[in-house]
């Protein structure tokens, strides 16, 4: 059996050193791939986390912004109503004076238009038109006058017809029960006999 000689030996120990120094550098490879796959998974993390959060305030702040434009909305619609309401009234006030013109002031319907310079005689009709819806309104609408209070206030004198017609209960006027000479003696008997200061003031 040969004994290995002194380069052998030699070759050996090289070839054992680059052994160690390949797997060295697969293992530094490795981990530098190993930390380069942590750094993306961290920030796929952080973009999820991001997004999600991002989700969220957006939802709160849509929320909260929908609360403060239905506040908003409420007082619009009431500025409109208001003033819708201030408009019609003015309508209305523009129609009684046209109704005015043609009526009180004996103007014709073209007459009404030029002098209001409205942009037709329909326009004219329709005003006038209103003016008389409103006055017709305003006439149904009228408060009772002070002469109508004062009847409903005073209370209605019930004449001696009137209690024989309710006595009656038919409606019809009661008959009298004693004739006119009785009702005269009657009244006769509750005249007071003179006293005689009364006759001396009479001598």
């Amino acid at each position: 059996m040969s004994e290995p000689t002194a380069g052998t030996g030699s070759t050996r120990r090289r070839r054992s050193t680059r052994v160690s120094q390949q797997l060295a550098r697969a293992r530094q490879r490795n981990a530098e791939q190993l930390a380069e796959q942590r750094a993306r998974e961290q920030r796929v993390e952080t973009a999820l986390r991001q997004f999600v959060e991002a989700g969220e305030a957006i939802a709160t702040e849509q929320a909260r912004c929908e609360d403060k434009v239905a506040v908003y909305q409420r007082k619009i619609d009431k500025l409109r109503a208001d003033s819708e309401e201030k408009v019609v009234g003015e309508y209305t006030k523009q129609a009684q004076a046209a109704l005015a013109l043609h009526e009180g002031g004996g103007r014709t319907v073209e007459q009404v238009a030029e002098l209001l310079e409205l942009d037709s005689e329909k326009q004219a009709r329709r005003l006038i038109a209103s003016g008389r819806e409103a006055l017709s309104a305003g006439t149904d609408t009228d408060p009772p006058s002070d002469h109508d209070e004062r009847e409903r206030a005073e209370p209605r004198l019930e004449t001696t017809a009137d209690h024989e017609i309710s006595a009656n209960g038919a409606g019809e006027r009661a008959e009298p029960t004693e004739d006119a000479g009785q009702q005269h003696r009657a009244q006769s008997d509750l005249v007071p006999a003179p006293t005689a200061h009364d006759e001396a003031q009479g001598a």
